[in-house]
């Protein structure tokens, strides 16, 4: 079976009295038929993550401070990562035409969407005239001409892709390639693609918020040419930002209120001797805290995972809740593989807070429905450890709270945020 190298996830109230978070079974039924298909020809994509092959400075942003707290001062360094090369595939699948899917739709509603998203209406018009009504999805599937969907401008994509990217079933706007930044060669690198690439990609890219998104590969797929250079158009449309945080412990640094931050977990004694040492001497009294993170963390942030075939029998492949209840696990716990054990878990061996939150904090997001659509971990500040998604392309980073958000902006635009607090640590 051909793979599609595109980005799996990807999957009310003001407050709450108990730790309750749900998933809706017909939302996974869809989730899992949408996004695992794509990954089954490469197995589970799981548990040994490998070095990090691909990092570099961010945009040339130098770094900057972040707000001061019990976990001490921050000091953020921006950076891009890249997937290993050998973990790019070039083998995209069976070149597709664009279908469009607007489940429990009549004609007359389709027409009106897009024409409020920009559409002409002789263009809607003519649309409307194309469409089918599918029964399955009890609403309108439409399937635009591929050289009106290039043409398209691109404020006029960004709004139609964002009402697509509301179902499951438009698959490559929920995939869709993201990046935070302002401008495409940030993106896309000054000299990894060639300018005949750069050209083809570069009018359909779109904005929603603070990303550029690009869903439209299949429409280009065909003119790239050469297995290497789709191969490192790949590794382009895959960097991700993040940053390489650092806390300074000089003399007058106050140890114990660090050590008692970022030694939860049982790790008090572990870290107390190492914060001792940089702040006793040496020009730079300051450490990375990927070294005051307990192990799961340190092993696995800025690196992707790589693939196996005895991940096959595995019930599901890791994700950003599997990352999150591991966080404190000198192991991986494999039963969160599971969602129906992960939400038991969360609501049974963690209890919420709404301020004050601690490092290793679980932050679950939820949509308007009520459902979870991301969890990440609390780190300090407003920085989180994050998987974002499924793929062997979707590394572990620190991102912030914001910029999670805005990554995922296709699920909700104001989500329901709960803060979970595991039990006895």
């Amino acid at each position: 079976m051909p793979v599609t190298l595109k980005k799996p996830e990807r999957s009310k109230s003001n407050r709450i009295s108990a730790p309750y978070i749900a998933i809706s079974r017909p939302w996974l039924i869809t989730l899992a038929a949408v996004l695992v298909f794509p990954w089954l020809t490469v197995a589970a994509i799981w548990l040994r993550p490998m070095s990090l092959i691909g990092i570099g400075v961010g945009d040339g942003r130098s770094a900057t401070p972040a707000r001061a707290g019990k976990w001490g001062e921050l000091t953020l360094v921006p950076i891009v990562i890249s997937p290993p090369m050998e973990l790019v595939f070039t083998d995209w699948g069976f070149l597709r035409e664009p279908i469009w899917f607007f489940p429990g739709a009549n004609v007359d509603r389709v027409s009106r969407m897009l024409q409020s998203a920009g559409v002409s209406a002789a263009d809607a018009e003519r649309l409307r005239l194309q469409a089918r009504f599918e029964k399955q999805i009890e609403g309108i599937v439409l399937a635009p001409d591929r050289a009106w969907v290039r043409a398209l401008h691109p404020e006029t994509r960004s709004r139609i892709y964002h009402m697509l990217a509301k179902s499951p079933l438009n698959v490559d706007q929920t995939q869709a390639f993201r990046f935070l930044g302002e401008k495409p060669e940030e993106w896309l690198g000054p000299n990894l693609i060639s300018p005949h690439t750069r050209q083809l990609i570069e009018p359909l890219i779109y904005r929603d918020g603070n990303y550029m998104l690009l869903s439209d590969i299949e429409l280009v797929r065909a003119d790239i040419g050469s297995d290497d250079e789709l191969r490192r158009l790949g590794k382009a449309l895959f960097q991700q930002p993040t940053v390489i945080v650092r806390l300074s412990v000089d003399r007058t640094a106050d140890l114990d209120t660090l050590v008692e931050y970022w030694g939860r977990g049982g790790r008090r004694t572990e870290i107390r001797p190492l914060l001792e040492s940089i702040a006793g001497g040496g020009t730079d009294q300051s450490i990375d805290v990927t070294h005051l993170l307990p192990p799961f963390a340190q092993k696995h942030l800025y690196t992707y995972p790589k693939l196996s075939a005895e991940d096959m029998d595995k019930p599901s492949v890791v994700n950003c809740l599997w990352t999150s209840l591991n966080f404190f696990l000198p192991d991986p716990d494999n039963r969160y593989l599971n969602a129906a054990v992960a939400l038991k878990t969360l609501k049974e061996d963690y209890f919420v807070v709404e301020a004050d939150f601690e490092l290793g904090d679980i932050v679950a997001f939820l949509d308007e429905e009520g459902d979870i659509f991301h969890a990440a971990v609390y780190i300090a500040d407003d920085l989180l450890f994050s998987k974002n998604g499924i793929s062997a392309m979707a590394p572990w980073t620190i991102m912030s709270f914001e910029d999670i958000k805005g990554y995922y902006r296709w699920r909700a635009e104001n989500p329901r945020i709960i803060y979970h607090r595991r039990k006895g640590i």
